[in-house]
């Protein structure tokens, strides 16, 4: 038995105060000689028996009332049993140990981790274990690959076994446990015994339980599958996250500021003091200082950078550090690159300067700034050209397209090029709203009604969330003003499921708040309908300063971004699409900041032209390099970023009452692990209560044995 507050047990020598009075008070008794004694003596000896009996039991129930109330306060727990106690089983027995090794299992207290207390007590638990019982183990993280499955055990291979386990390293995924569970079920019904059993040495945090879990419990119980819990975590005492490190900049661009948002949590009961976290871009490292963070909140932090070259590059971002240091750090590679490719098309070329319907365009996009490629073809000759893939394609007023044509479109856009269409006189309404609206499933975001006049007072900024053009909302009133069309094209907004994604990003100062610009997501590409001319026909806005900051905000925002899938979560899979036909033979993963092994990696077919490279899922965060040698282009490389899943850093430790929620009629075998060899106790079952009850039937008899003691006779 053990005491939660042992130090109250002194409190049980109190428990010989009733003997102490009821010795002191014989004492008290003087002896008299008095005639009429002799008839009382009769009496007494008659019934002496009877009320020595009565005052020994009324002498106990005092002391057992004394000693129930100090145990009580004490908090005793029954069931103090060994871990070979809490493992036997009758007869031959298949069991499967399932480590916790997901990102919590990292959580420090003071020199020793969960997981390494978790490693602990898993060698304690195969040590117990007889060589004719089958076993297998699994780590919760990756269950399909068991470290040994449905094995009888030999001394040798159990120290090979244990040899193994002090290797592994905790993850940074998060915990599944259901998907965990589901694949040890699976191992079960594999199992050569009848008797069924599962092992969870784990940290008890919540994240990870899902309700799912009681249902396969229930079935286990109605299998006779004996589930135990071995709990080796302590109580957390706060935990500071970062969240992420999103890239707020879509395009990265050589010698241009490229912005960043942390988003840190902090999570304990105390503020976050402001300090300083450090920012690693390519190996250099620079401080940056952190606003103070209130309990229990979070902020988000902004983050500027610069890159001086082309290609890919890693920004780390590192907090302070606290008991659970993989979640204070996140990384983010960044594809950057020489300039934007920009093609417009031309549906109105003229002969003199700004004549031709993208001249102001050109000239918005590619004054001053050398980062942007600006390519201006005619309409007549783009139709017909075998169309490449720009991160950026204007139509200005181009008259037709053929099905072929905007199916290509279709494509290029659905892959993440940005387009964007202005308004006409040329462009045929009937044809846009067949092949381009399509009912609301194509590229255009609203149905073309017609094109009319209009008097308008300037331009309206809606306040939509990711907005490519909300920069303009920082212009004064006046400068919006002085944006007066008279001529622009009315559309229809319609309901329907292709519309969800549509978004209008302004209107015109009119009565009627005509739609001036809208949005529409396809794929992974982003759509802008201006419904004004480019050029000077329908309004004077080109040549105004606004349209400048206007063209080239809305460029950049929608402009392809390089997306190839290097950001990655642990516990996500790496499938990344290789420029080549011919699948390489064989490469593999190396590790940039960390000391593990080499992981290899997969090469196959999707479709019939392409190449796809793939991983098992990665278990650690930080930095990865794939290399393979390409058929033909010789050595290829491509790093990775990997993060930790903060899902699992929620710091709520589940209890017992909690715990059999999830477990259903699945009865609770729980064991703490206190950390010594052998040092294990079952939980057991708290007894105060019955103590209590105890308490009262003593306080209840004792009153009632007293007043039967004291009655006349």
């Amino acid at each position: 038995m053990q005491f939660l507050a042992p130090l109250l047990l002194t409190g049980t020598v109190l428990a010989t105060a009733p003997i102490i009075i009821h010795l002191l008070n014989r004492r008290r008794f003087i002896r008299v000689d008095w005639a009429p004694m002799e008839y009382l003596k009769l009496t007494l000896k008659t019934n002496r028996r009877r009320l020595r009996l009565e005052q020994w039991l009324l002498l106990a129930i005092r002391t057992l009332a004394v000693l129930a109330l100090f145990l009580a306060v004490a908090r005793p727990i029954s069931s103090g049993t060994n871990l070979a106690g809490f493992l036997a089983v009758e007869g031959r027995a298949s069991r499967v140990i399932v480590l916790d090794d997901s990102l919590s299992m990292s959580y420090q207290t003071g020199e020793q981790s969960a997981f390494s207390r978790a490693q602990k007590a898993v060698r304690q638990v195969l040590n117990q274990l007889g060589p004719q019982d089958s076993v297998s183990v699994v780590l919760a993280s990756q269950p399909e690959q068991p470290l040994v499955r449905m094995a009888h055990l030999t001394e040798k291979e159990r120290d090979q076994l244990i040899a193994r386990i002090n290797e592994i390293k905790s993850s940074q995924m998060a915990s599944h446990w259901i998907s965990t569970l589901e694949e040890v079920d699976r191992q079960l019904k594999e199992a050569t015994f009848p008797i069924k059993e599962v092992i969870i040495v784990t940290d008890l945090w919540s994240a990870g339980w899902t309700s799912e879990v009681r249902d396969l419990c229930d079935r286990w119980s109605g299998e006779q599958v004996t589930l135990r819990f071995i709990d080796i975590g302590n109580e957390p005492t706060g935990n500071r996250v970062l969240r992420s490190l999103e890239q707020d900049s879509r395009i990265a661009l050589v010698d241009q500021e490229v912005k960043l948002t942390a988003v840190i949590e902090n999570s304990s009961t105390e503020p976050l003091k402001s300090g300083q976290a450090l920012l690693d871009v390519d190996g250099n490292v620079t401080p940056v200082t952190l606003p103070e963070i209130p309990a229990e909140k979070t902020v988000n932090v902004p983050v500027s950078v610069r890159f001086d070259k082309p290609g890919q590059h890693v920004v780390t971002l590192s907090i302070t550090a606290d008991p659970l240091m993989e979640d204070n750090v996140r990384s983010k590679l960044i594809n950057v690159r020489q300039m934007v490719d920009v093609v417009l098309v031309d549906g109105e070329p003229g002969l003199n300067p700004f004549e031709s319907e993208t001249d102001f365009l050109a000239l918005a996009l590619s004054a001053g700034n050398s980062n942007w490629q600006v390519t201006q073809t005619e309409s007549s000759t783009w139709k017909s050209q075998l169309l490449t893939a720009p991160d950026l394609i204007v139509l200005a007023n181009v008259d037709q397209l053929s099905k072929e044509r905007v199916a290509e479109l279709e494509e290029l856009v659905s892959l993440g090029t940005g387009l964007m269409i202005f308004a006409g006189d040329q462009y045929d309404l009937q044809l846009y709203n067949e092949r381009l609206f399509k009912g609301g499933n194509g590229l255009l975001p609203a149905k073309i009604n017609q094109i009319r006049d209009l008097q308008a007072q300037g331009l309206v900024v809606e306040p939509i969330a990711d907005s490519p053009i909300e920069l303009l909302k920082n212009l004064t009133p006046e400068l919006l003003s002085r944006v007066r069309p008279h001529r622009f094209t009315d559309v229809v907004l319609e309901q329907g499921e292709g519309q969800r994604q549509v978004n209008v990003l302004a209107r015109w100062n009119d009565p009627q708040q005509s739609p001036a610009v809208l949005e529409k997501r396809f794929g992974e590409g982003r759509v802008l309908f201006w419904t004004i001319s480019a050029d000077k026909s329908w309004s004077d806005w080109p040549a105004e300063a606004s349209f400048v900051l206007a063209m080239r905000v809305a460029a950049q925002e929608i402009a392809a971004e390089i997306q190839r899938g290097e950001n990655l979560i642990a516990g996500e899979l790496i499938h990344l699409e290789l420029e080549t036909i011919t699948a390489p033979q064989a490469g593999e993963l190396v590790w940039l900041d960390r000391d593990l092994k080499p992981q290899e990696v997969r090469f196959g077919t999707e479709g019939e032209s392409k190449t796809i490279l793939s991983s098992d899922p990665i278990r650690y965060s930080g930095v990865v390099e794939a290399t393979w040698q390409g058929t033909q282009s010789g050595g290829q490389t491509q790093k990775f970023a990997i993060n930790a899943n903060v899902e699992d850093s929620l710091q709520e430790r589940l209890n017992e009452q909690e715990l059999q929620q999830y477990l259903g009629r699945m009865p609770l075998k729980l064991i703490r692990y206190q950390g010594k060899e052998m040092d294990l106790s079952t939980a057991g079952t708290e007894l105060w209560r019955y103590l209590a009850v105890v308490l009262l039937g003593c306080l209840i008899s004792e009153s009632m044995l007293a007043a039967w003691i004291g009655r006349r006779r």
